[in-house]
């Protein structure tokens, strides 16, 4: 059976070497699939496959046309290897050609995320001032004077009408727990 194979593989070669089209068609037929799959695998698609399994075909058959020519392995293992071989290249060359567009996706990429960051702050801050007006009176008061104008406890106690700055302090804590659920409500 092996001497058969052999045969086989030696008439397909004869084959090749004289350009005949059926034993190309056959070759093509036969050994193309598991090219195709390993360029698939490894970043390529149906195209790469096809002009990869070309380009190696053609290989094979200037590689026929010399008479010292003798393949010492199976032709499904030497057209792969040629195959591997030529896409390894070509993955190379376009990385290599690539780089600044890898770069320009890695910038893009970036902004993108500093985008996103921005309109979540924008969300929140949206969220912040809807649930500051929802929270009313005395709490909305409270909370501008100490947050926004920064105004100290005893400042906001005066203010505000409390006895002291302690009942202001108190009175601020109650208001941010009940900011705090409106807001996560939202």
């Amino acid at each position: 059976m092996k001497n058969k194979l052999s045969l086989d593989e030696q008439t397909l070669i004869q084959g090749i070497k004289n350009n005949n089209a059926m034993a190309i068609t056959y070759a093509y037929k036969k050994f193309y699939p598991s090219v195709a799959n390993f360029i698939r695998l490894n970043g390529g698609n149906d195209d790469d496959a096809k002009d990869i399994f070309q380009e190696a075909m053609m290989i094979l058959f200037h590689k026929t046309q010399d008479e010292n020519f003798n393949l010492n392995c199976k032709l499904n293992t030497y057209l792969y290897s040629i195959s591997r071989n030529l896409w390894l290249t070509e993955l190379k060359r376009i990385n290599k050609n690539s780089q600044e567009i890898n770069n320009f996706d890695e910038i893009i990429s970036d902004n993108e995320l500093l985008i996103d960051e921005a309109e979540e702050k924008i969300k929140a801050q949206q969220n912040l001032k809807l649930s500051l007006e929802t929270l009313g009176e005395p709490c909305k008061s409270i909370l501008t004077a100490f947050y926004i104008e920064q105004l100290s406890m005893q400042e906001i106690a005066k203010k505000m009408g409390y006895t002291n700055a302690e009942n202001a302090k108190n009175q601020k804590y109650k208001c941010l727990l009940r900011l705090k659920k409106i807001y996560q409500k939202l």
